[in-house]
């Protein structure tokens, strides 16, 4: 039996004017089933506290309004997720290689860039 590809990567993404880390994690193992994609994870720490940030207006309007949209946004880069209180889970497809996935993770990592990059102010409330 010929091993699949395998896959472990997380990327850290500083936006020291919003305050906010976020971190994605992408992981395809060797081992899995047939039927079973790579297992993608998205979340949003703050950045002086180091503890993860709630997706809702208490916490950040600015968080909570984006977070809303991006796992819909994620379905473009074939990632099928769903948004938890401080947390995105999702899964690709079975059949997408590592060059696929690390495209989708590069369009991940731009999409969160273009909204928090320019702040200036920290989003947190």
């Amino acid at each position: 039996m010929a091993k699949k590809q395998g896959l472990h990567f997380e990327t850290s993404l500083p936006y020291e004017g919003a305050g906010l880390r976020f971190r994605i994690t992408l992981d395809l193992q060797e081992d899995r089933p047939d039927d079973q994609g790579a297992t993608v994870r998205v979340v949003a720490e703050d950045l002086q506290a180091g503890k993860r940030v709630p997706f809702n207006n208490e916490a950040s309007p600015a968080l909570a309004d984006f977070m809303a949209g991006y796992p819909r946004w994620m379905v473009r880069v074939g990632v099928r997720a769903t948004q938890g209180t401080d947390e995105i889970t999702g899964r690709t497809r079975p059949d997408v290689g590592v060059d696929a996935l690390l495209g989708a993770m590069r369009q991940m990592a731009d999409m969160i860039d273009q909204k928090f990059a320019l702040h200036k102010e920290s989003v947190l409330v």
